[in-house]
């Protein structure tokens, strides 16, 4: 039962927010393998963007590093928007975020990622140089090492967020949260 004042139109909207968002996290992650992936056969190298995550660098900043920064700074603000589209599932179900553990913690550290990205494009903006717990806070901003660690970091992250969301969601099927009907009753 939705809560009073949602309409079923409203409710569907934000459902289609919600998933929208995981599954574009889903497809921000596939690009992190691939990145992975280049590193693999080539450790050395600069980091690598696919073409279309280089499409959409040069579309924003005309390239480099500004570019990447706000790249991923919108992406990742896209799952979180997605994520607040799930706790928006909730409310209007009239259920509590504390029922759905996954889905807190894949806000919180989501949360954490989204600033990571906020530091890295305001710092990259101010100083010309991105400053983070990726970059060990500009310590290390250079060479290979730098490099790898910023791809293994956010490898990771995503790896984790990913998972967390995407079981959310899988939960919130199961239990069907995601229609505007009635919950099935339960024994």
């Amino acid at each position: 039962m939705l809560r009073a004042g949602v309409s079923a139109r409203t409710f569907r909207a934000i459902t289609y927010i919600a998933v929208a968002g995981v599954a574009f996290q889903v497809a921000h992650f596939v690009e992190h393998v691939a990145q992975l992936g280049y590193w693999f056969a080539h450790p050395l190298e600069a980091p690598w963007l696919t073409p279309w995550a280089v499409f959409g660098r040069d579309m924003l900043a005309g390239g480099g590093a500004t570019g990447t920064e706000l790249l991923h700074l919108i992406g990742n603000g896209i799952f979180f928007v997605g994520l607040i589209g799930m706790c928006l599932v909730l409310v209007c179900k009239q259920l509590s975020i504390n029922d759905h553990l996954l889905l807190k913690r894949a806000i919180m550290w989501q949360g954490v990622h989204v600033a990571e990205h906020v530091a890295l494009t305001a710092t990259w903006v101010m100083f010309g140089k991105a400053i983070g717990i990726s970059t060990f806070f500009g310590l290390v901003s250079a060479g290979p090492f730098s490099s790898s660690y910023r791809v293994w970091w956010h490898f990771a992250i995503n790896l984790f967020v990913t998972v967390l969301a995407t079981r959310a969601l899988r939960g919130f099927a199961k239990e069907r949260l995601l229609y505007p009907g009635p919950q099935p009753a339960t024994a």
